[in-house]
């Protein structure tokens, strides 16, 4: 109940409505209501969609106590874009973290930025890239730097040590093909509002 009494608060000191919130959220008023009677708890980027609009830069204010099975934890921005960053982190489900095995010291968040990969991941979705899983698996997104360039794309394997760069938006953005040395892997995108 801390959690939906902090959101009808930060609500409340906001000015706005119910149904105001639920519009500027592009949710349903009875879902900001089954929030603030804590009968459920948002999913991470209605979470962070919430927390814009009600112009919160401290997430734990709103986030459950961490003592609690289902409280968020916090991952932090990959260093790369830690100065572009309004928010000092997002959040995750603990449970999520549990269920999938992932390992906190290597979680960080990133940015999508363009449109190379839209209609999959969309200009400013916030991503969650897991530093450990460096080993390339056909099909899958990675976040990697290419010279002073960082780029969230899908790799492919391919003979003699080459790789396949494949955007989303395939027909503004064609196919490129590098070698393995061309690149450095930071990490697997596993998350954007679900894991991917």
């Amino acid at each position: 109940m801390k959690f939906a009494n902090q959101l009808k608060n930060a609500r409340l000191a906001a000015g706005l409505s119910q149904k105001e919130l639920a519009q500027k959220a592009s949710i349903t008023p009875s879902l900001i209501s089954r929030y603030e009677l804590g009968k459920v708890i948002p999913r991470l980027d209605t979470m962070n969609k919430i927390m814009k609009i009600l112009n919160f830069h401290n997430i734990e204010s709103l986030a459950p106590s961490k003592d609690n099975q289902n409280s968020y934890l916090n991952i932090p921005p990959l260093f790369q874009q830690t100065a572009n960053s309004e928010n000092t982190h997002i959040t995750i489900l603990k449970t999520d973290i549990t269920v999938h095995k992932f390992h906190m010291d290597n979680l960080f968040y990133v940015i999508m930025s363009g449109n190379s990969m839209q209609n999959l991941l969309n200009d400013g979705d916030k991503l969650i890239v897991d530093t450990s899983q460096k080993k390339l698996i056909d099909g899958k997104i990675y976040a990697f730097n290419q010279g002073n360039l960082f780029r969230i794309k899908i790799l492919q394997n391919l003979p003699e040590q080459q790789i396949r760069i494949k955007s989303y938006n395939s027909y503004e953005y064609p196919d490129e093909i590098v070698t393995l040395n061309d690149i450095e892997l930071i990490g697997q995108i596993i998350y954007r509002g679900g894991f991917l």
